[in-house]
């Protein structure tokens, strides 16, 4: 292979091409091809830069009427050529997919939050103290935002700003370990689970992510740190969120290092177990030796102060199965996670379904909002509506009508509930948008025209931070 550096042939191919356009400009032209109405005629390559006055008033002295002349005659081949390019440009515009040129501005536009934007300030109120406090968000959804999607966007825009270094909750056993890029979770196989995304055949009382999980015996669950974003470089502390537990304990360690040993809580109160570390650490273990031990929800991994964004993915869910989780339970969590805005962002599961009357959903999540702020009484709510969804008609694909009639459906919730809501339909583009994210250069959603890619979910955390800090003024 030849390694020779390169980099001076662009040099001396620029500089040829100006030696040649001169020597070109030297040439008298005055040649017409009648057929096309074509007339080549000689170009001066350094017209532009020479002093031609157009103006100049007429004179006696032959020797100026002869300049001016010349550099008319001059003008008039350089707006000639110019015309050419102009009219070969339009000439393949009208051959490109106007599509194509005209799709960009469409792909996500800014929107503003509507809806009771005051019911914010408890959010914003806790942003001023963000450099010594920690401010924690909960985003719940469906699987939009599974593995991370759009949360860890979010969670890296708000910490540039107000700080904060961390991932924030994860669960024991996820679905999406497989495609997470934010965190290498593994665990072992030993482990009974309920969520309500499953079934939860014995009653287990579900966490604040809506999952539990009890290890069968010498269970371990394992999270490590990437650096997929640049707000996510270590953790200094874990809390592990647990109840119901025997009296016992779990062994832990960081970055491999030798194992440590934390004691349990009995009792039926919801429990949190601080582990923390000397220094800054990548990867933490943790080892559950006993059957039955306890209850456990999930972890936190955090550093100092500042901004924490969980994300709590509910794959298949409408968000009406949040009004199953236990009052009590939701209290106890409020203690530790003092979330100080929560974010729902459902609805694609019952869009597109045969029963159109969303009269039920309304009721239902009207109520899952109030239990939360039941909970979690000082804390702001933000709805992200629906977004966009395409149904092929003929060789088309356009807005499914379902997502037309859920966007209202979603506007009466807020309104009914007395909290904002921000309308990521109107900000994908509004109606028919879909197929412009699809066919984006590079592509924001999937070809199943429903689900967002990571640049998809990137762009839509970008549109909906601009507009709750929009709001933080």
């Amino acid at each position: 292979m030849n390694s020779e550096n390169k980099f001076r042939q662009p040099l001396i191919i620029i500089g040829a091409t100006i030696v040649i356009l001169y020597a070109i400009s030297f040439i008298n032209l005055d040649y017409e091809v009648p057929v096309i109405n074509f007339n080549l005629k000689s170009v001066d390559f350094l017209s532009d830069i020479k002093d031609i006055n157009l103006n100049e008033p007429s004179s006696s002295n032959s020797q100026k009427n002869s300049s001016t002349r010349k550099s008319l005659q001059i003008t008039q081949a350089s707006l000639d050529f110019s015309n050419i390019f102009v009219d070969a440009i339009s000439f393949l515009e009208s051959k490109t997919d106007k599509t194509t040129i005209n799709s960009a501005p469409l792909q996500g536009r800014r929107t503003s939050i509507t809806g009771n934007v005051k019911q914010l300030s408890y959010f914003f109120d806790a942003l001023k103290n963000s450099k010594t406090k920690t401010v924690r968000v909960a985003h719940y959804g469906d699987s939009a935002i599974e593995g991370d999607l759009i949360t860890s966007d979010i969670r890296e825009a708000l910490q540039s700003k107000f700080g904060g270094n961390g991932v924030g909750w994860l669960g024991i056993v996820s679905q999406d370990i497989t495609f997470r890029q934010t965190t290498k979770h593994s665990f072992s196989s030993n482990w009974q689970s309920a969520a309500l995304y499953t079934s939860n055949p014995n009653g287990l009382p579900l966490g604040i992510s809506g999952e539990v999980n009890v290890p069968k015996g010498n269970a371990w669950v394992q999270y490590e740190i990437t650096r997929s974003k640049r707000y996510l470089k270590d953790f200094s502390v874990v809390h592990l969120y647990y109840n119901n537990a025997k009296n016992s304990t779990i062994s832990y360690s960081f970055d491999g290092g030798a194992k440590q040993t934390a004691s349990l809580k009995t009792g039926t109160p919801i429990q949190e177990l601080t582990l923390k570390t000397n220094s800054h650490a990548k990867l933490i273990r943790i080892e559950f030796p006993l059957a039955d031990q306890a209850y456990f929800y999930g972890v936190t991994l955090e550093n100092e102060p500042g901004i924490y964004v969980d994300n709590l993915p509910l794959r298949g869910n409408t968000g009406v199965d949040l009004g199953s989780l236990q009052a009590s339970v939701l209290r106890d969590f409020s203690r530790y996670l003092d979330y100080k805005l929560i974010i729902l962002e459902f609805g694609l599961n019952i869009a597109g379904s045969r029963n159109t009357d969303y009269n039920w959903y309304e009721r239902e999540m009207v109520k899952v909002i109030n239990n939360l702020k039941a909970a979690f009484p000082r804390t702001s709510f933000l709805m992200i509506s629906v977004h966009d969804k395409s149904i092929k008609k003929g060789s088309n694909f356009v807005t499914d009508p379902t997502i037309l009639r859920l966007l209202e459906t979603q506007k009466n919730i807020a309104r009914q509930a007395d909290i904002a809501i921000w309308s990521l339909f109107d900000a994908m583009g509004g109606e028919n948008s879909m197929p412009n994210w699809v066919n984006a250069n590079p592509p924001m959603a999937f070809k199943d025209f429903i689900h967002f890619n990571d640049v998809g979910a990137a762009k839509v955390a970008s549109l909906l931070t601009e507009a709750i800090l929009e709001q933080n003024k």
